[in-house]
């Protein structure tokens, strides 16, 4: 194995332990021995038991089964589904709970060495799932900015796809600068571990490049966006 591959192997592992499972919806699809390919069905019926089960069944799954979900669409189907999910906004319940164990799976996929390198091996997953962002949900907007953490710590792949999708989502929202939708939630929310989140994810952009004049030029692209004047008010 070479030096590379070896440094990122360890840094799944560190981030599997970070990403973790979540806690899981006593109500859900019993999918312990099922194949990739009744997944893949019951995803084209969205339900909170489906998502539930399905999520389970990911995070127990070996590397074989994950490689066949994902080659059967199973990741594409997952964000495609978060994407209509978030258009609806989250004015029912149900509709808030069913995105939340949406982007769990999701989640799922990338605590599995085999998901997040498939995922930074393909562009375009990363851009598909920002557009989460666009809800009220502040639960699955944290977990977006979680996964985008992920990427950065990952690998600089990870980071280049990270960096790529925040330009991608400010173009698409008209904004003037790619870190804008970061410091808007910061400076928006009273949500303590959602700000825990935000600034993990600030500082896992800073630190995802190893040149040091890149971080300083990163950095001081937050600092123009007000990050002290953020940070004075959250002390």
């Amino acid at each position: 194995m070479s030096i590379k591959k070896e440094g990122a192997h360890k840094k799944w592992a560190a981030l599997k332990e970070k990403l973790g499972p979540q806690e899981t919806d006593q109500s859900e699809a019993n999918l312990e021995n099922a194949e990739p390919e009744l997944c893949i069905r019951l995803l084209q019926m969205p339900s909170v038991v489906n998502y539930s089960g399905l999520k389970k069944r990911l995070e127990n799954s070996d590397d074989a089964w994950m490689v066949q979900f994902l080659e059967l669409c199973g990741l594409d189907l997952l964000l495609e589904a978060l994407d209509r999910l978030s258009g609806r906004g989250v004015a029912r319940i149900s509709d808030a709970l069913l995105q939340l164990t949406c982007i769990n799976c999701v989640r799922a996929v990338m605590n599995s060495h085999k998901g997040i390198e498939y995922i930074v091996s393909n562009e375009g997953y990363v851009r598909k799932l920002f557009q989460a962002l666009d809800t009220t949900n502040v639960m699955v907007k944290k977990q977006v900015f979680e996964l985008l953490a992920a990427l950065c710590i990952y690998s600089s792949d990870g980071h280049a796809l990270a960096l790529d999708a925040l330009d991608h989502y400010k173009s698409v929202k008209n904004q003037q600068y790619r870190f804008s939708v970061i410091m808007n939630e910061l400076s928006n929310t009273d949500n303590v571990p959602y700000m825990v989140t935000l600034l993990s994810a600030i500082n896992a952009i800073i630190l995802g490049k190893e040149e040091l004049r890149t971080r300083t030029q990163i950095r001081n692209e937050f600092i123009g966006l007000q990050l002290l004047d953020v940070l004075d008010k959250l002390r």
